[in-house]
């Protein structure tokens, strides 16, 4: 089930994530802890919908557990 930007990134930050707005574009950055970086495309911003798929990239990419993050979604 696809969730809103705005709800990832409150659940995102609670595990330390940092987010980068874009900077004139539609790519928002998620920095992990360790550096590792992860963009994410939302042409809505905080209303765009990101499919499970992503979500899933997303946590695989800086190291958080899926299930744990979508239980606060």
């Amino acid at each position: 089930m696809p969730a809103r930007l705005r709800d990832l990134i409150r659940e995102l930050e609670k595990h330390g994530v940092r987010i980068e707005r874009p900077h004139g574009g539609s790519h928002w950055k998620f920095f992990s802890q360790a550096g590792v970086m992860y963009p994410l495309s939302a042409h809505n911003g905080p209303r765009e919908e990101i499919p499970d798929l992503y979500i899933r990239k997303l946590c695989r990419a800086l190291g958080i557990d899926y299930e744990t993050l979508k239980t606060g979604l």
